[in-house]
């Protein structure tokens, strides 16, 4: 799924290499913590992935795609293959719940059958259910980060990347949202989470790589940040209905990668309708059903300019940030 090879990335007027000579591999339906200091390279690797920047050495490929290869024209196609969340939550503040999360199938031109299945199925997974009409400054920071990891996976990703998404968190919160994308990943999708949040790592024994200097240090199979000392936590079995990928959208490129495997689609349970939240006097405008709604071309370039806007990261790196919409 995602392989490095002796890759580098040497950012300009920098005197050393913020990740060197990097050789792993992460496998499909795997869940890795990539840890570290501030400055360690976690940022640049997970950046490096989602072709936010090119490697300076070596190769790496994604999803099939050999990545030092990949013309620009074929980057939006990779990105619909990764979902991604980040410390800071990115939410649009003049849309509800529900349209934040449907945005991001209508910016592929998902057809509205499709959202008003798929928007309230994410919700529910992500423990939102009942919050559809809500602001994003009507929420707390751990309901911000569920509506953040269901725009996401909502596009049933094969890839998630998490960048830090704990970082403004309590450390109960923290907790449960990395239970929530330990749920995402026995969906199948292969999650990549970079933090350094000791007690979440030590407590989940999952894959555990060690950045430290863009250095590769350690790659310990269920391993662990610290000492070990914390028990592993008791993880929520509970099934997830796993929904069969929905039909590519044509975005006009040959981006070469073999054609799907033809399946017979799953059956769908027919939605019960989400529980209303009740009326909130300071909700001074109607919140529109997002399945109603055609994407924008201007809001388009607005959400663009929140899911890819350059921003300072916490170690110091510059991140230009993909939200997973693909565009």
């Amino acid at each position: 799924m995602i392989r490095f090879e002796n890759v580098t990335k040497t950012y300009p007027k920098s005197n050393r290499p913020a990740v060197d000579r990097i050789s792993l591999e992460i496998g499909r339906g795997e869940f890795v913590f990539v840890v570290g200091t501030s400055g360690s390279g976690k940022s640049t690797m997970l950046q490096l992935i989602m072709k936010e920047q090119d490697a300076t050495g070596g190769r790496l490929s994604v999803a099939g795609r050999e990545l030092d290869r990949l013309p620009d024209r074929k980057v939006p196609s990779l990105r619909r293959q990764i979902g991604c969340v980040f410390q800071d939550f990115r939410l649009l503040p003049n849309k509800t719940v529900h349209q934040n999360v449907a945005y991001a199938l209508q910016v592929l031109g998902a057809p509205r059958s499709r959202i008003r299945s798929t928007v309230p199925e994410v919700l529910d997974l992500v423990g939102l259910a009942g919050m559809e009409k809500r602001f994003p400054h009507q929420l707390s920071g751990g309901e911000q980060q569920r509506v953040a990891i269901a725009r996401a996976f909502v596009n049933r990703p094969p890839i998630l990347l998490a960048d830090e998404p704990t970082g403004n968190l309590d450390p109960g919160i923290s907790l449960e949202i990395v239970q929530l994308l330990d749920r995402i990943n026995r969906t199948g999708t292969t999650v990549v989470m970079a933090t350094h949040d000791f007690a979440t790592v030590d407590a989940m024994r999952k894959r555990v790589i060690r950045l430290d200097d863009g250095i590769l240090v350690g790659d310990v199979e269920t391993g662990d940040y610290t000492t070990g000392s914390i028990p592993r936590i008791e993880l929520d079995d509970r099934h997830i209905p796993v929904r069969a990928p929905e039909p590519a959208v044509a975005d006009g490129y040959d981006d070469g990668a073999p054609p799907a495997a033809e399946a017979d689609p799953a059956p769908h349970a027919e939605a019960e309708p989400a529980p209303h939240a009740e009326a909130d006097p300071a909700q001074h405008a109607e919140a529109e059903t997002a399945a109603e709604v055609e994407a924008d071309p201007k809001e388009a370039d607005e959400a663009d300019r929140t899911a890819y806007g350059e921003v300072e990261t916490h170690d110091g790196e510059r991140q230009a940030a993909a939200q997973g919409s693909g565009r």
